[in-house]
């Protein structure tokens, strides 16, 4: 029962702390996480790479009853989950408003989360996502006006919508298998007809992709995260762990339905439109949680092309900037909050000395913006060396240095926060420092480590060539140059073009960009088949 408790021992805590003063509910919350996180390693520790550990809810049968399995990677991101949101309970603890809603709100959430990952049921799948997509819309109304409600259901909805495609696909596997079970179905699915299955795996995919705002579905993304009702760490939370739930699993449905046929060709495709427009987004926007909200859409697609282009160096390296990308996001979207309080202002032409105002808050920012775009020796650097060591062929890695660029750009937009300004110094809270320096020194440390980081985590003996990434890293820096000077010369101070790519699109239009998008999958499943 012990992976149980990693989503029951939240949501239970949750309700209890919400009754319970709130001092003692604070200090009670800690001790909570410290021991989901402990928990998380401890059964992380307990699986290498050829076992896995599961529990059975509810009788002795892996077929009739719900069932929770984790592998070693699976684990991991449980591991990574309840830490950021260790981190985020930290960073909000001292704030005024973190009330006992609040608490159980976040607990809730972490609960599911970990939920989504432990899960081997298509119908408990289902509803741990909505469970989650409500909390989540909750939270992003914290702060109640016109604007904020309408965007915030805009949300909601669309969200719903995808889910119910979902569910139509899960409708059409228990028709066809007659179980739930997802580990049960992948060993049914080589004796099944191909055909037949294009269409469940079309709506479980497109509900999926929807929820990583894979292009063209990425509308939601500017009225989700410039609420400015949401907590800061809702924000963060979603970029850095949300998005990686939608991400597993298009990996791991995508290798159950393999053996009946390969969308590989589908999603690099639609991964590297993602990953492009998402950084032509990011750096025409003027709001920096869209700055970083764009980025994490241009990171998704980004992940998902060196997922499917290369073989299983490429695997590894996507998968270990999962965990690396988690970090970074929590990072720069925590330190984003801190600037948007000071200047009282999200507007990045309005944000400048950012060095001066706060030198520990801008060197953590530092660090997040290195480690995203793949400076030597960081992280980032580590993961996407791998991602472009498996690449088979020169043109794809033409393209994976073309997508890096874009992420590059865009932080160096960002970066502008750093060019000299009059603001005084602003005190920021010692908890608020203390979890922006945990996250930074987790970063530096996996970064530091090279190549044994990734061996570990992921129980796989990879090695870096010196040489190869010795030049990899004068191409980043060559790319930095020519980012700099391409946005000095063509994109500083041109307002005109800001927000001009701008997809927020109606509901009626979004559904049907979804619809699109599901009628493409179809479409080339019956083309494969």
């Amino acid at each position: 029962m012990l992976m149980a408790s990693l989503i029951l021992i939240p949501v239970i805590f949750g309700i209890i702390l919400y009754r319970l003063p709130l001092k003692l509910g604070k200090f009670l919350l800690l001790g909570v996480q410290v021991y989901l996180l402990t928990l998380a390693v401890f059964l992380f520790f307990q699986i290498d790479d050829d076992t896995q550990l599961y529990t059975i809810l509810g009788g002795d049968s892996p077929v009739l009853n719900i069932v929770l399995r984790v592998e070693r990677l699976t684990m991991l991101l449980v591991v990574v989950t309840n830490f950021l949101f260790g981190i985020g309970f930290i960073y909000k603890i001292r704030d005024k408003f973190f009330d006992g809603k609040i608490m159980l709100l976040y607990l809730m959430l972490q609960g599911l989360t970990s939920g989504i990952f432990l899960t081997d049921d298509f119908f408990n799948l289902f509803i741990l996502f909505e469970v989650s997509t409500v909390v989540t819309t909750l939270l992003l109304m914290f702060k109640k006006d016109g604007r904020v409600v309408y965007d915030a259901l805009y949300y909601l909805v669309t969200q719903m919508i995808s889910m119910m495609f979902f569910l139509f696909g899960i409708a059409f596997m228990y028709r066809m298998f007659g179980i739930l079970s997802i580990s049960e179905i992948g060993r049914m699915i080589p004796d099944a007809s191909p055909r037949e299955l294009v269409l469940p795996f079309a709506f479980i995919m497109a509900g999926l992709c929807f929820k990583l705002a894979i292009f063209p579905m990425y509308s939601w993304v500017s009225r989700a995260y410039s609420l400015n009702s949401a907590p800061i760490t809702q924000i963060a939370v979603m970029s850095s762990i949300m998005m990686k739930t939608g991400l597993y699993w298009v990996f791991r449905f995508h290798e159950l339905f393999y053996p009946a046929f390969d969308f590989s060709n589908f999603f690099i495709v639609f991964g590297v439109l993602t990953a492009l427009l998402g950084a032509t987004e990011g750096v025409l926007q003027k709001d920096i949680r869209l700055i970083l909200a764009y980025s994490t859409v241009s990171q998704v697609g980004f992940m998902i092309s060196a997922f499917f282009l290369g073989g299983e160096v490429s695997y590894a390296g996507s998968v270990y900037h999962m965990f690396n990308h988690a970090i970074f996001k929590m990072i720069l979207f925590l330190s984003a909050g801190l600037i948007i309080r000071n200047y009282e202002t999200a507007d990045i032409y309005e944000i400048r000395g950012k060095m001066k105002w706060n030198p520990l808050v801008a060197a953590v920012s530092i660090v997040g913006m290195l480690s995203i775009t793949g400076f030597p020796l960081t992280s980032g650097s580590i993961s996407k060396y791998f991602m472009s060591a498996g690449l088979e062929r020169v043109w794809y890695e033409i393209l994976f240095w073309i997508m890096s660029s874009g992420t590059i750009l865009v932080f160096v937009r960002y970066a502008t926060m750093f060019l000299p300004g009059k603001k005084e110094t602003f005190k920021v809270r010692d908890v608020k420092q203390f979890a922006l320096v945990m996250l930074a020194i987790v970063s530096v440390v996996v970064g530091l480590s090279l190549s044994y980081g990734i061996s570990f985590l992921l129980d796989d003996n990879l090695e870096i060539n010196t040489v190869a990434f010795l030049t990899k890293g004068i191409i980043y820096i060559a790319i930095v140059i020519g980012s700099a000077l391409a946005y000095k010369h063509l994109l500083y101070k041109k307002k005109y073009w800001d927000g001009r790519l701008e997809n927020s699109l109606s509901f009626s239009r979004m559904c049907l960009v979804f619809v699109a998008f599901f009628t493409a999958l179809i479409v080339y499943g019956l083309w494969l088949t």
